[in-house]
């Protein structure tokens, strides 16, 4: 008998992954309730809405406050960025003093969506890095990113040197062999929900601005897949279209 030792989190993830790329779920349609959705797959509420939420920050579900979990199989904006500017220097082009906080650097294995997103087989492990960028010591985006190991040689050590410097893209830059070249994202509306509440100082439902993507290097292969979550009372996005 083959026994999954995978968490019963990830295997619900998995699990609700493999039916939206395999077409079972249309775009937009609503999920299940949680309490029908635990029930199928014989585990708590606490253990589904870890799934679910992990389905979210990748990019398969929108949540909303009292509507439900919705499947989302098609980016609603596309949105390509001109410049691969580092956000702390946004910042600091509007006045502010700008400031990087790395909260947390980590090595983990990658979900199926990150794997795929960053052309690695499924299960490779990476590094994930959280981080705040500020402007005059109020924090405005909340940063997720994903590193695949080959881009530190498989190096922890390596990896956390990124809080030597003010963002990524000059970590990547300045640390590994990798250049950045471009970066392909889509840009979203989303409400906030914790943790963003507290890592943004946003009451729940705030109106947010999502950004993800990739960055590829000079030779076109994908080192980093990022999210960006910034503060939409506090952050504008300008597009000059010609």
């Amino acid at each position: 008998m083959i026994v999954n030792r995978q968490p019963l989190y990830m295997q619900i993830v998995n699990e609700l992954e493999s039916r939206v790329e395999n077409g079972l779920y249309e775009d937009g349609a609503r999920l299940a309730s949680e309490p029908d959705l635990a029930e199928e797959f014989g585990v708590s509420r606490g253990t589904l809405r870890e799934a679910l939420g992990i389905l979210e920050k990748d990019g398969y579900l929108i949540r909303e406050h009292g509507k439900g979990s919705f499947i989302r199989t098609k980016n609603k904006v596309f949105a390509g960025i001109e410049r691969l500017e580092a956000l702390t220097e946004t910042i600091r082009n509007a006045g502010y003093e700008a400031e990087d906080e790395v909260l947390e650097i980590r090595e983990e294995e990658l979900s199926k969506s990150e794997c795929k997103m960053l052309d690695l087989e499924p299960k490779t492990r990476g590094f994930v890095v959280e981080s705040l960028r500020k402007a005059n010591g109020v924090p405005v985006i909340y940063c997720y990113d994903v590193i695949p190991a080959y881009v530190v040689n498989d190096s922890l050590k390596k990896m956390q040197q990124r809080a030597e410097f003010e963002c990524m893209t000059e970590f990547l830059k300045n640390a590994t062999e990798y250049t950045p070249s471009e970066y392909d994202s889509t840009l979203t509306a989303v409400l906030a929900e914790a943790p963003l509440t507290d890592l943004l100082q946003v009451k729940e439902n705030a109106p947010l601005i999502k950004m993800s993507g990739v960055i590829l290097a000079y030779n076109g292969r994908p080192i980093n897949y990022g999210v960006q979550y910034f503060n939409g009372d506090a952050y504008q996005f300008r597009l000059v279209r010609k």
